[in-house]
């Protein structure tokens, strides 16, 4: 149910939140223009609405060595798709997993420091019981990268 319930009030908050999480509620509320109390009550309803997933800082990967993204495509047996699944959900260079259509199964993005590392990525997803194949990309540049939702 998009927006359920949500005024023009929580939208702003919301906007303002994914450009700048590490604003206070006082900046928050000056800049929406109600109280720091009405953005510390919305802030939390609209956490335990769900709408707010967490609040995180966005860490940049290459400052850290992870300077390789790859995207891994695929095939498995659909009987063994849960097994799989947490299997590439324990691998912790693995950092998104999609059930998707077409002819592959699942897409996977992983985050490693260099070739070496993603070749030991790869053999171990290539060794899960119930993949049957894969196929990758390795991300060159990244053109566009977006975490917001709302514009």
């Amino acid at each position: 149910m998009p927006n359920r319930g949500l005024d023009e009030v929580d939208i702003k908050i919301l906007s303002i939140l994914q450009d700048n999480a590490d604003l206070t509620y006082a900046e928050i509320a000056r800049i929406v223009g109600v109280s720091t109390s009405t953005v510390f009550m919305r802030i939390k309803k609209l956490k335990e609405q769900g709408y707010i997933k967490r609040i995180v800082a966005e860490v940049n990967p290459e400052l850290l060595g992870y300077k390789l993204k790859a995207l891994v495509f695929l095939s498995i047996d659909v009987k063994k798709f849960n097994q799989v699944v947490e299997a590439l959900r324990s691998m912790p260079q693995i950092k998104e997993i999609y059930d998707v259509t077409g002819e592959w199964t699942l897409v996977c993005t992983l985050l490693v420091k260099d070739h070496a590392e993603l070749s030991k990525v790869l053999d171990a997803i290539g060794s899960i019981d119930g993949v049957e194949s894969t196929s990758t990309l390795v991300v060159l540049r990244t053109m566009k990268e977006e975490h917001k939702v709302l514009p």
